[in-house]
């Protein structure tokens, strides 16, 4: 019995110790820039922030879209801001406006107009894949301004 007894308190002392070895979540720090294609803004694009981090998921990536100026602001987990580490950016085409997704034939001319006014196109391709994007950003504390320039 005593035995048992010491296993228990054994176990609930092991169990009080694991929390302690997560790692720490990464601070999330103001970041916001212009996104330039050979030196014009590009409105209406999605940036994507990617934490190089270990052990950590994709709630930890921050997105924005860009505005008619090419301006962003990102967000994350719900929160203004990104993970102060480095990250691995992307930028692809924004989403398509609501009554321009479908596969109706009227949807899909209104998807093709609404790409055909977006000013500064085409989004160079090394651009849109984690995997070939060229662009790398170190977040740091105390720096909140980011411009990302994109050449064809």
């Amino acid at each position: 019995m005593r035995f048992v007894v010491v296993m228990l308190l054994g176990l609930i002392g092991l169990g009080m110790l694991l929390p302690g070895c997560a790692p720490t979540p990464p601070e999330i720090v103001s970041v916001r820039g212009t996104v330039t294609l050979n030196g014009k803004p590009l409105p209406g694009a999605e940036v994507q922030f990617v934490p190089m981090i270990q052990g950590f998921g994709g709630e930890y990536i921050a997105t924005a879209l860009t505005d008619d100026q090419g301006r962003y602001e990102l967000k994350v987990l719900g929160k203004s801001g990104a993970c102060a580490c480095e990250n691995r950016v992307t930028v692809s085409e924004g989403p398509l406006p609501e009554d321009a997704r479908g596969q109706s034939a009227a949807s899909q001319m209104r998807a093709t107009r609404f790409l055909a006014a977006l000013k500064n196109r085409p989004i160079p391709d090394k651009y849109t894949n984690l995997a070939q994007s060229p662009l790398k950003v170190e977040v740091k504390l105390g720096q909140s301004e980011y411009p990302l320039e994109l050449m064809r």
